[in-house]
């Protein structure tokens, strides 16, 4: 038998197709939002460039201050602390800090021209609702100096729920400056099951720009977000 020869010889390479190269794309124009983000980011550049100027001024100025001007601000904040002091002192001689009742009808007016802010409760005393909520309002009296919280009883004032336009129980009536500023007949704007909190409440009142904070608010919404962030995990 003849022995195989084998060829040493490299085998051509496989031919290969190359895929035609493609037109080069064309630049798409921006788009309407490709613009409003391009102004954005420039307005928070600019934005931003203010801030720091600010900052860089209030530096300026605490650096270069003299003992004289040191000792003017010691002066100024005395006398807010001592303005303060004697606003509070007002405040607590004028039935501030706790929830009253009004027993005769000429005392609401009296007490709607010495303090700024009131805050009334029209109920009865039969009124599970009114009873909750009085125990809400005295609450955020004791926490609420800059408001008079007081409460009246719808029954024995015919004259100031007339007046009033008082058809529902409990109503809150808010006046400021002597005057009607805001009136919430009955708990739908709060909350129409009787089930509100006291921070709740708080909000409303903040809202009707009759006291200047809501802690017990934020405080609960905190809660809230804290509890559901649990539930996540």
């Amino acid at each position: 038998l003849s022995q195989r020869q084998f060829c040493t010889r490299p085998l051509p390479a496989p031919f290969i197709r190359f895929p035609a190269c493609s037109p080069p794309k064309q630049m798409q124009a921006p788009t309407e939002m490709d613009v409003m983000q391009c102004q954005m980011n420039e307005m928070c550049k600019a934005a931003l460039l203010q801030m720091e100027a600010a900052v860089d001024d209030e530096l300026a100025k605490v650096e270069n201050m003299t003992e004289d001007d040191l000792s003017k601000i010691r002066q100024n904040r005395i006398a807010e602390m001592k303005a303060r002091a004697e606003q509070k002192q007002e405040w607590t001689h004028n039935g501030h800090g706790s929830l009253s009742k009004i027993t005769e009808q000429k005392d609401f007016f009296e007490a709607s021209k010495k303090s700024e802010k009131l805050v009334a409760i029209f109920t009865r005393d039969s009124n599970r609702y009114g009873q909750i909520m009085k125990e809400h309002m005295s609450v955020l009296a004791q926490r609420h100096l800059e408001a008079r919280f007081v409460w009246v009883d719808a029954e024995n004032a015919p004259f100031l729920t007339d007046r009033l336009n008082i058809y529902m129980l409990p109503t809150i009536v808010c006046v400021k400056g002597n005057k009607v500023h805001k009136q919430h007949n009955g708990l739908d704007e709060i909350d129409g099951s009787g089930k509100y909190s006291t921070g709740m409440l708080e909000y409303l009142l903040h809202t009707d720009e009759m006291i200047d904070e809501a802690p017990m608010y934020d405080e609960e919404i905190r809660e809230e977000e804290e509890e559901l962030a649990d539930l996540d995990d």
